[in-house]
């Protein structure tokens, strides 16, 4: 008898395992978006656009300056230009994840720009043709009339 018990509990365990094994998993339910308040969203817009303004300078600032005649001064001014590209590509990035808030059109942008700005900083370590570095500084340049036009 006992016997006859475990296996009518071994052939239910069974059925059991195999149909859980057929049934569809259950569809996960999709968070609703997050919304944000008018005020949250403009200080998030002003907040990224201060953060490109202040990328917009560094690179500006770094990449007017020369290194003379002297090439140790060259290289110099060389890697704080690539610094600064890197720099304020990462910069970008994270003020975006510290404002979720950001207005979509402005958040893409400034993603576009910043993954511009590292893939660039990788290109110029690698020492790649300017020629082969164009279509990257035309996407920055694209990149950046779209920020200056949402940041208005």
């Amino acid at each position: 008898m006992p016997t006859i018990i475990a296996i009518v509990i071994a052939v239910i365990a069974i059925a059991v395992a195999i149909g859980a094994w057929f049934r569809p998993a259950p569809k996960p339910e999709t968070p609703a978006a997050k919304t944000y308040s008018d005020q949250e969203t403009a200080d998030a817009k002003k907040a990224v656009c201060d953060a490109y303004d202040l990328v917009h300078q560094a690179i500006l600032t770094t990449n007017n300056k020369s290194g003379g005649s002297d090439p140790t001064a060259v290289l110099a001014v060389a890697s704080n230009g690539r610094l600064a590209v890197h720099a304020g590509g990462q910069y970008l990035t994270d003020a975006l994840s510290r404002y979720p808030a950001t207005p979509n059109d402005l958040a893409r942008s400034i993603t576009d720009l910043a993954t511009t700005f590292q893939k660039l900083t990788l290109e110029y370590l690698a020492e790649t043709p300017d020629s082969e570095q164009e279509p990257l500084l035309r996407s920055a340049d694209d990149a950046t009339a779209q920020i200056k036009q949402n940041c208005k």
